[in-house]
């Protein structure tokens, strides 16, 4: 089987199995390395301009990134197209995501309804799995405790399986794919920025 992982990084474990079990693995980032440690990537690219063919992959996954493609000039529905245009028929799409975490809005703000129209357009087969929550036995972990948007909203992983069940793919854009500070403003809630915005004033008046 042929598996390309989206926003690889320096974590090897999907590798690694793939190169196990005698798969042919491709590995995608933006970046060569991360705080120093160089990245597994096999090419390097944005997702918003994946060279890759039509149908090269059985496989194309991605372990928490999905929630990052805004921040670097890829629309959630360009990058899905994107993954699925790569995905041969019947094969997988796999992505897993962080809600109540970090990433742009519709990921922070547990926007599952926003993501399962994204998906319904290009699978008819998309399946959306909670890990963690609810969080028993371990505690909920609220990383943004002084952000009322999401009070008493522990964070937790999203799982989402869809298969490439359709031979023609829609139409998708990369119009509002916009990079750095506008990136920001565009794709995060204007709570979650003002949010940002404060706690960056606060550490600044500790220094």
């Amino acid at each position: 089987m042929s598996v390309l992982e989206i926003g690889c990084g320096t974590w090897s474990k999907i590798k690694d199995h793939c190169q196990m079990i005698g798969s042919d693995y491709h590995g995608l980032d933006v970046l060569s390395e991360y705080y120093g440690i160089p990245t597994i990537a096999t090419r390097l690219e944005n997702l918003a301009e994946l060279s890759y063919s039509d149908e090269s992959f059985d496989i194309v996954v991605g372990n928490q990134t999905m929630e990052h493609w805004g921040e670097h000039g890829c629309t959630l529905e360009w990058g899905l197209y994107q993954c699925f245009r790569v995905t041969k028929i019947d094969g997988l799409v796999l992505l897993n995501v962080p809600i109540h975490f970090h990433g742009t809005k519709e990921f922070v703000h547990g926007r599952l309804d926003v993501m399962r129209d994204l998906f319904s357009k290009f699978s008819n087969s998309a399946t959306m799995e909670r890990w963690g929550s609810p969080t028993d036995p371990l505690p909920p972990y609220y990383p943004h405790p002084d952000y009322e948007a999401l009070r008493g909203k522990p964070a937790y992983v999203l799982d989402i399986r869809a298969s490439r069940d359709r031979a023609q793919l829609p139409r998708a854009s990369n119009a509002l794919g916009f990079h750095g500070k506008l990136a920001q403003i565009f794709h995060y809630s204007a709570s979650y920025n003002s949010y940002r915005l404060m706690k960056k004033l606060r550490g600044l008046r500790s220094v």
